[in-house]
């Protein structure tokens, strides 16, 4: 018996339902119903009581429920306070994916030192480290970080997203193709070209609105073809002559004057910016990073470097 396995049973009992509880716990439904077995087994009883309609607590489930809930809420309370106040005593963690972390950051240590007008005052000392999006939901919901830099994410119980910016995707091209004489371009009018997107288990939530929008418009998924690195995604076309699809923010970081950004005019959504942190455990420095960070990507001038 472990926490992690009563922490998997008490959001079972609070949704009745395994996959919600495990999206809530970022694991796997798999994860949660292990997790659940195994104490089940340690306990010599069953918890619950399941079928493939529904989930129900059995008369042991109910009174274990009920013993552990109020020292399982102490033991969080106590690890937020013990992390509160180890949080006081050291640099402020932002994990950034690496393309946001190429692009931000940098204006982010440029204002914590008043150079450039996104300055909001004395910024906190911080520290980056390099994460993809699913990364980061589970280390703000654990306490590892205090501020994730991602893409777009769903709402998750316990972590507070704030919208940074909201940018177009686009279609990357080189500048001597066709369809860069376009102000915006359709995916319908690349639906016979062989199109290349970045790693798609980098953010799942980004490339599920994209495939949507792929699907909608009748590409064939033997066209989507990913390459390694969001920085890699401009040679591949300006050597390759295929069609790049990536957000928008990509013509702020590419050194090809080759390559030219149009925006995807039939996009179902715009892609977020998002700094995430715990909900409960937003301290003076996450607020005051966050704020910084609002004002910095509220300065990207994109529209200059789509013209």
């Amino acid at each position: 018996m472990n926490l992690r396995q009563m922490e998997c049973f008490l959001a079972v009992v609070q949704d009745m339902h395994f996959r919600r509880a495990a999206d809530r716990l970022h694991l796997s439904p798999a994860s949660v119903s292990e997790a659940v077995s195994s104490l089940e087994r340690s306990l010599g009883g069953r918890l619950f009581e399941r079928t493939s309609r529904r989930v129900r607590l059995t008369p042991l489930g109910a009174e274990f429920a009920a013993s552990i809930r109020q020292p399982i809420d102490d033991l969080h309370r106590a690890h937020g306070a013990a992390r509160q106040q180890a949080v006081s005593h050291r640099d402020a963690v932002i994990a950034h994916t690496p393309e946001l972390g190429h692009l931000i950051l940098p204006r982010l240590v440029a204002a914590g030192s008043g150079d450039t007008v996104d300055a909001v005052g004395l910024l906190p000392a911080w520290r980056p480290i390099a994460m993809h999006t699913p990364g980061q939901l589970t280390a703000v919901a654990d306490g590892e970080i205090d501020v994730g830099l991602c893409w777009s994410v769903p709402e998750q119980t316990g972590i507070d997203s704030v919208v940074l910016g909201e940018f177009p995707l686009v279609a990357v091209l080189r500048s001597s193709d066709p369809l860069a004489s376009h102000a915006e371009v359709s995916l319908t009018q690349i639906r016979s070209r062989q199109i290349l997107v970045t790693p798609r288990a980098d953010n799942p939530y980004l490339d599920s609105q994209l495939q949507a929008d792929v699907t909608r418009a009748g590409i064939p998924r033997a066209h989507i073809e990913e390459v390694a690195r969001y920085d890699e995604l401009v040679v591949h076309v300006a050597t390759r002559g295929h069609v790049g699809i990536h957000p928008g923010p990509i013509a702020l970081t590419s050194p090809l004057s080759s390559v030219v950004f149009r925006p995807i005019a039939d996009a179902s959504d715009r892609v977020r910016i998002c700094a995430i942190s715990h909900s409960r455990e937003r301290s003076p420095s996450t607020i005051s990073l966050i704020e910084s960070l609002y004002m910095i990507v509220a300065a990207l001038d994109l529209e200059r470097a789509l013209n």
